[in-house]
């Protein structure tokens, strides 16, 4: 004889049960299965060199991806930092898009990942590097801010700026506090102000950890110019 199978599936509960019936639609035999539910991170790498550019250069992943840039800074200049020899990141396709890091020395290595599909790149042209970038679909890193310097220098009455560099990937979104007041919600590393007066404020970073939230508290040292 023939028979059919039909499932049976409560939502959000693991057992269901299974039917068989014979040609004439009567109940053959059934079983009692339970399912286990896994969660997947399916991880894509597919890894590329940075090709050689002259000032600008935009990394892109397929929609879904991000990308992750390994770079690595070298330079026979003594002081690469004050001949504003550098690398600068962005989280998008341009440069105005949020900054995810600028990095100068004389043999420095980084890994920088953006949030979505788009890395934007500018560099000095006295820099060899070496660079891969990878795309990557699905795959999680927890944020955290162990590399924030929570004593941050800051000049009176001139524009200044204070660093979060957030860890993780995707990049995560930083939120910036000024006397517990939110005053930035983006990727970017960099929050600028401008310092007028004694009372500065109590300033802060934080990003969301799926399971709490990662908070640096930043202490002002504030300088004049002269």
């Amino acid at each position: 004889f023939k028979f059919s199978v039909s499932l049976n599936v409560s939502e959000n509960k693991h057992p269901f049960k299974m039917l068989c019936f014979n040609s004439f639609g009567e109940v053959y035999s059934h079983f009692l299965l339970v399912l286990q539910a896994v969660a997947l991170i399916v991880e894509v790498r597919l890894q590329r060199v940075v090709p050689s550019f002259h000032s600008t250069q935009l990394l892109q992943a397929p929609k879904g991806h991000y990308v992750e840039l390994n770079f690595t800074l070298k330079t026979s200049y003594p002081t690469p930092c004050i001949n504003d020899m550098y690398l600068e990141v962005r989280d998008g396709h341009n440069e105005s898009s949020n900054l995810l890091g600028v990095f100068c020395g004389s043999n420095i290595s980084g890994i920088v990942r953006s949030s979505g599909q788009n890395l934007w790149l500018r560099k000095s042209d006295k820099f060899n590097h070496e660079w891969l970038h990878n795309n990557f679909s699905g795959s999680y890193i927890k944020p955290n801010l162990d590399k924030v310097v929570e004593t941050q220098l800051v000049l009176f009455n001139h524009s200044s700026s204070l660093w979060c560099p957030a860890q993780g990937a995707p990049a995560p979104v930083i939120v910036w506090r000024k006397n517990g007041i939110l005053v930035q919600n983006s990727t970017s590393v960099l929050y600028q102000l401008n310092i007028t007066g004694e009372k500065n404020g109590n300033y802060s970073c934080e990003v969301n950890t799926q399971d709490g939230f990662d908070k640096k508290r930043i202490h002002l040292v504030i300088e004049s110019e002269f």
